[in-house]
């Protein structure tokens, strides 16, 4: 171990960006995010996981119209609205959206066995809005001079989309470790869970660049699922884009 420590107060072997939350070394703390209630034992929990009890804030709660966690599908479906079932950031109309920070359009279901992939690429337009905008480390991450584009089937449960860590123990299913590495994209920094109605949701897991869908300027809700369908991209890091597509690309 090096002995470089992070504004977070994390031990990081690289000494650029830190291992465990990606936030670059010598930046000031990003402002904290108002603490959750945990639902089991009423707490304050800033994290996943409430630091009382135990309990993981993403799980998806007992009962019949509760929406699913991370872990995945559990029990019926939360009520459905005109225009599809009820997202966890609020209930979408006929064509609207419906999560934080905006979400894809709902449509009708798809079949749970249908196949879905993520493509990752370079996005030259959000680095550009990042630099502008004087975003998370803008001026620190070079836009890649060459990027090919890299394909990742979605299936199983959960998957976490990060950079890999073998000092920290980190090997997403998604690893944006490179080459090219966008070094702004945390090491655990969002999740891509499965529906029950056969599609997907991207949760953002507190990363310090935070999480961005269809080219918004506002980034998502940490620790809250919002629905992605065909075709819809997110952005991470300072210039990687991940577009959903159903059916091989």
């Amino acid at each position: 171990m090096s002995g470089v420590v992070c504004p977070n107060g994390h031990e990081s072997e690289a000494e650029d960006y830190c291992d465990e939350c990606g936030l670059r070394i010598g930046e000031a703390v990003p402002p904290a995010v108002p603490a959750a209630v945990c639902r089991e034992c009423g707490a304050e929990a800033g994290g996943r996981f409430c630091e009382e009890c135990g309990a993981d804030l993403l799980a998806r709660p007992a009962g019949p119209a509760g929406p699913a966690g991370p872990a995945g599908p559990a029990g019926p479906a939360g009520p459905a609205g005109p225009g599809g079932p009820a997202g966890p950031g609020g209930s979408a109309g006929p064509g609207g959206s419906a999560g934080p920070g905006g979400s894809a359009e709902v449509a009708a279901p798809v079949a749970v066995d249908d196949e879905w992939w993520i493509v990752v690429s370079a996005d030259r337009g959000f680095y550009d809005r990042m630099r502008a905008l004087d975003g998370p480390d803008a001026g620190e991450v070079d836009y890649p001079v060459y990027c090919p584009d890299r394909r990742f089937p979605l299936t199983g449960g959960q998957l976490l989309i990060g950079r890999r860590s073998r000092a920290r123990g980190i090997y997403p299913d998604i690893d944006l470790i490179g080459p090219p590495e966008d070094a702004a994209v945390s090491h655990t920094h969002a999740l891509l869970v499965p529906q029950p109605d056969g599609r997907w949701a991207v949760i953002d897991l507190r990363s310090t660049n935070h999480t961005y869908l269809d080219g918004s300027p506002d980034p998502i809700d940490a620790e809250r699922p919002v629905p992605l369908a065909d075709g819809t991209y997110v952005n991470v890091g300072a210039w990687t884009r991940l577009t959903l597509h159903l059916g091989e690309p």
